[in-house]
């Protein structure tokens, strides 16, 4: 099985050797800086503080699971696994580091994940959460995919970030609803009395 998953790893990488278009690199060399973790993490304080002012307590914290638990929990395996990167001949931008897991992968995954989250949970009026809800889907999807065609990951790091980061948003998301819940219940009890 293992031997199959890096043969597929090789395999991927040279056919985006192959097959990069010039126009693309410039694009997604571009995009996945949206999934750096230091850009991950301005973002969520950001969000975080627009969050807080409106009172919705809960949010942070999830978000907060959802970010720091992905990004601490990949570098730590990162360190754990210590997989070389892809050979720089088949990488269009330089990157330093070990490969596995991607965390760019994880850190969209918990970032814009969350984000679709609230997306469901808080926007109105209704009809418009679909479209931003694809629109942000998709963001994910091309950040994971642009450590592919920029040769800077194999296929089996970004499967792992996705992972990873959907895991953490998971939990972000139990955490939310946990908080949210107790929030309801102590109004309710301080109605009574």
């Amino acid at each position: 099985m293992i031997t199959a998953i890096l043969s597929f790893d090789q395999a991927a990488e040279y056919f985006f050797d192959l097959h990069r278009i010039p126009a693309l690199t410039v694009f997604f060399t571009w995009l996945t800086n949206l999934g750096d973790a230091r850009i991950i993490i301005v973002l969520g304080l950001s969000m975080a503080f627009v969050l807080f002012r409106h009172r919705h307590s809960a949010y942070v914290a999830g978000l907060a699971v959802s970010i720091f638990g992905s990004v601490g929990f990949s570098y730590l395996l990162k360190l754990i696994v210590a997989r070389g990167r892809p050979l720089p001949p088949l990488a269009a931008v330089d990157a330093s580091g070990y490969s596995f897991p991607s965390m760019h992968a994880a850190c969209a995954m918990a970032m814009y994940g969350f984000l679709v989250y609230m997306i469901w949970k808080l926007l109105h009026p209704p009809h418009h959460r679909a479209p931003l809800i694809m629109l942000v889907a998709v963001l994910i999807l091309l950040i994971g995919f642009s450590r592919l065609y920029l040769g800077v990951h194999y296929p089996s790091d970004v499967a792992a970030g996705f992972l990873i980061g959907g895991f953490f948003l998971w939990l972000g998301t139990a955490v939310t609803v946990r908080l949210e819940r107790r929030t309801r219940n102590a109004a309710r009890r301080a109605g009574k009395h």
